[in-house]
């Protein structure tokens, strides 16, 4: 009997933001870019679009997304204004001691730069039913 060779997976942990932001993929954008909003709204610049950002209060964004809030990406979202050069994310969240429940659309264009190839240009905020 012959052993093949084991190869052992090491996920890679999703880095702090700090001096050094690592070059992201295309999911990886929007789960960073909303973490550091929760961290430091001024870290979370590095994820906006220098060129067409339309005006994004980062700092609001920040007390929606307080310590007690939870978040999911929404899977399987179809967006048709989506191309080649730009596209949406939507992340659900949820704070129960608020009573907050939102979907927000986290717009995104291809500007790429030493971070990554995305950047975020809008933020949009849905409503959603309370129970």
């Amino acid at each position: 009997m012959v052993e093949l060779p084991r190869l052992t997976y090491i996920r890679p942990q999703i880095p702090s933001i700090g001096i050094s932001i690592p070059y992201l993929n295309d999911h990886g954008v929007a789960s960073c870019f909303l973490e550091a909003v929760q961290l430091n709204p001024d870290k979370a610049w590095a994820f906006v679009s220098k060129i067409c950002a339309q005006s994004l209060d980062l700092e609001a964004l920040q007390e929606l997304l307080s310590d007690n809030v939870s978040y999911r990406q929404v899977q399987k979202a179809a967006y048709f204004n989506d191309t080649r050069t730009s596209m949406s994310r939507s992340v659900y969240i949820e704070d129960p001691k608020r009573n907050i429940r939102r979907i927000l659309h986290l717009r995104m264009i291809k500007e790429p730069d030493r971070y990554g190839p995305w950047k975020i240009y809008s933020v949009e905020q849905e409503e959603c039913a309370r129970i």
